[in-house]
Formats: structure tokens, C-alpha cells, sequence
């Protein structure tokens, strides 16, 4: 940075380094659409599909006059420590579009609206898709999405009981990074008039297979547990 910007190296200091950041905050909103607009032409890119996605960190310390730094889930298990929300959106070529730095106890699905705001300002046309995930995808921000103009892929909220197979679609098989395979169903249901894919993943299905064999294993020796103490003498018993 400083034989771009021709500053003494010799005058700089973790101090002026801090302070730095502090003003690059201040203008970071005009700063983020600079670069969305300059990667866009610099590589024609068009923002048909954006990702909006959502995680949190936390602090060591109390932060106690802090406004954004709030109790809420940690996605690394700190309950005892304060969080701050972060907030991505970037294009599938990986450059960022802009981000936010949010309240620790705020709701994912509260953070949309603040984001679908801002796309028309940061080189995202009418009609791209908004990818985000279940936690985002309430009812009320999927109507949200479509009164701005967009269109989204998310998974679904609730899980569909009555679906069938859309006739004459193939079957669409996609291998990942990984060289796992996962299969895509068009599927169609009689009350909705979205558009579904059934998705199948061997790898994800073997996970929760193994989720719900560790939770029956638990499950059966705390029962095991009860009924020694049941059956014991000066076992402990203990109604609920």
C-alpha cells in the first residue's frame, strides 16, 4: 500500500493502521459498488445470480456499551460470548457485492429486506435470481424477492407430503468436487406453483442415517439408565 500510494513506510504504525480501517468503514457502501461496477466490466459479467448468505462470530470480551455485539445462536456453540452478524452478497465468480455487519440476536430471515434494497444500486438488474437458504426463505421474504422484480431458489421451508414426478423430465445427474453424485427430480405438487426439484444426495442421506442411529443409541441408554435405577436397591427415582 504504500509504494501505491507513495506514503513513508517509516511513518506507519498499528495505530494509523486502526484508523485507517475505521475511515474505509465510514465509506465502505461507495466503496463496495465501485468495485461491484468495476469487476462487472472489467470481466462482462451480468449478476444474473446472486448468493446471500449469513454467519456470525464472537467476542472475547463483554462489549458492553456496544449496540451490535448481542447474545444470539453461535453457529461455533459461544453462548456465553457476544455475537455480530455478518451479511454477504456475491455473483457465482465470487466477487463480493457488498456486505453487512448486523446485531448479534437478529433473526436470519430479518435481514432480507435491508438487502434487497440495496441490488438495484450495486449492478444487479431486474429478474436475477437470489439464491438463499431455508432460514431466509419465509413466505413473506419470497414475496418480498418477487415484488422487486427478482426470482429465488431456496430450499424448502416445509417439507412437501404430495409431490409426483413432472412427466417426460429427465433425471439430471450432477457429480460434485467431491465425486459424489446427486440426482435431480423436476417434481410437481397439486397446491403450489413454484417449481420443485426433488434432490438426492447418497452422502447426505448417510449422514442423517448416522445422526438418527447415534440419537437411537443415546436414546436407548438413557432408558437403560432408568430402568436400573428403577429395578436397583437405593437406585434413584425421580419423577419429571
Amino acid at each position: 500500500m504504500c509504494e501505491l500510494t507513495g506514503y513513508d513506510q517509516q511513518k506507519l504504525t498499528k495505530d494509523k493502521l486502526y484508523q485507517s480501517a475505521l475511515h474505509l468503514y465510514k465509506v465502505k457502501d461507495a466503496i463496495e459498488k465501485h468495485l461491484s461496477k468495476r469487476t462487472n466490466k472489467l470481466f462482462d459479467l451480468q449478476d444474473k445470480i446472486i448468493l446471500y448468505d449469513l454467519t456470525n462470530t464472537y467476542f472475547e470480551g463483554e462489549k458492553r456499551n456496544s449496540k451490535l455485539a448481542q447474545y444470539g445462536r453461535s453457529k461455533e456453540k459461544r453462548k456465553d460470548a457476544k455475537l455480530v452478524v455478518l451479511a454477504l452478497v456475491a455473483n457465482v465468480e465470487g466477487f463480493i457485492k457488498y456486505s453487512s455487519v448486523l446485531e448479534g440476536n437478529i433473526a436470519d430471515c430479518n435481514t432480507l429486506s435491508a438487502m434487497i434494497e440495496k441490488l438495484a444500486t450495486h449492478t444487479v438488474g431486474s429478474n436475477a435470481v437470489v439464491v438463499i437458504d431455508a432460514g431466509i426463505a419465509t413466505e413473506e421474504n419470497l414475496a418480498l424477492i418477487q415484488t422487486k422484480g427478482y426470482k429465488y431458489l431456496c430450499v424448502s421451508r416445509t417439507k412437501l407430503k404430495e409431490y409426483q414426478a413432472i412427466p417426460n423430465r429427465l433425471v439430471t445427474l450432477l457429480d460434485t468436487k467431491s465425486n459424489q453424485t446427486i440426482k435431480l427430480k423436476s417434481v410437481t405438487t397439486p397446491t403450489n406453483t413454484d417449481y420443485y426439484l426433488e434432490v438426492k444426495s447418497p452422502a447426505k442421506e448417510h449422514k442423517e442415517a448416522g445422526m438418527k442411529n447415534q440419537f437411537e443409541k443415546r436414546f436407548e441408554a438413557e432408558l437403560q439408565k432408568i430402568h436400573k435405577a428403577i429395578h436397583s436397591k437405593g437406585g434413584v427415582k425421580k419423577l419429571i
